[in-house]
């Protein structure tokens, strides 16, 4: 692999939050409250990889970066799913999970990673939240009397589903990879999170453009015993 290619990665990776951010603010005025959330957290990731970028730049330290992204990224994506999700069910897993994020937020700042360490204990749980979110919708899209209008919000959590997906295991040994090992082999090794963060924002980017506001078609059933109409 040439010395040059995981730094190409990077800032590709880096330039194409440019996509999802420029078909957002091109709906900006008639966004839905979940667009603007997936809008919100797209802006913080553009901040977060050009604070990186300059930290990095100047030899200085990105571990509370990192842990403060992480933790709004889980929280801007808990609103999403929350806004997103039909079922009263499927609101209160949201709810619950962030009753134990919360909850495991606290034990693991006080008996195993500070907030001035990489919290990578936290990043894998926000990993584990987002994947039980993102099923939980395909669950309910798949399994359930619906008709699916909104095939933008279908490729948005797509994009939560594959992202975080992939990069789970990355989560685990990020402390043993950003700490321990040579920083030239570190720096490819997390060249893996730098692609999936670019299929992500393809995938981002791609559902804002073909968002619309009518999202499911939900059953309205006119008699009992007969078949539901379903309509928007």
């Amino acid at each position: 692999m040439s010395a040059s290619f995981p730094e190409i990665i990077r800032l590709v990776s880096t330039l194409s939050v440019a996509l999802p951010l420029f078909f957002y603010f091109k709906k900006y005025k008639h966004a839905t409250r979940a667009l603007h959330l997936v809008g919100a957290l797209t802006l913080v990731a553009a901040f977060s990889d050009l604070l990186a970028y300059i930290l990095f730049a100047q030899g200085k330290s990105t571990i509370i970066l990192f842990n403060i992204y992480y933790t709004t990224v889980f929280l801007l994506l808990s609103w999403f799913y929350y806004e997103i999700l039909p079922t009263k069910g499927a609101k209160n897993l949201v709810i619950a999970g962030l009753f134990l994020y919360a909850a495991a937020f606290v034990v693991i700042t006080s008996y195993f990673q500070s907030f001035f360490v990489y919290q990578t204990y936290m990043w894998s749980i926000t990993g584990f939240f987002m994947i039980v979110y993102s099923m939980s919708y395909f669950f309910h899209l798949f399994s359930t009397q619906t008709t699916m209008s909104n095939f933008g919000l279908l490729t948005i959590n797509s994009s939560t589903l594959f992202y975080f997906s992939f990069n789970l295991f990355l989560f685990v040994m990020s402390s043993y990879v950003l700490l321990k090992m040579e920083h030239k082999i570190a720096f490819v090794i997390w060249s893996f999170h730098n692609i999936n963060n670019i299929v992500r924002n393809v995938l981002i980017g791609l559902g804002i453009s073909i968002y619309s506001k009518e999202g499911l078609t939900r059953p309205v059933y006119t008699n009992p015993g007969k078949r539901a109409l379903h309509v928007s």
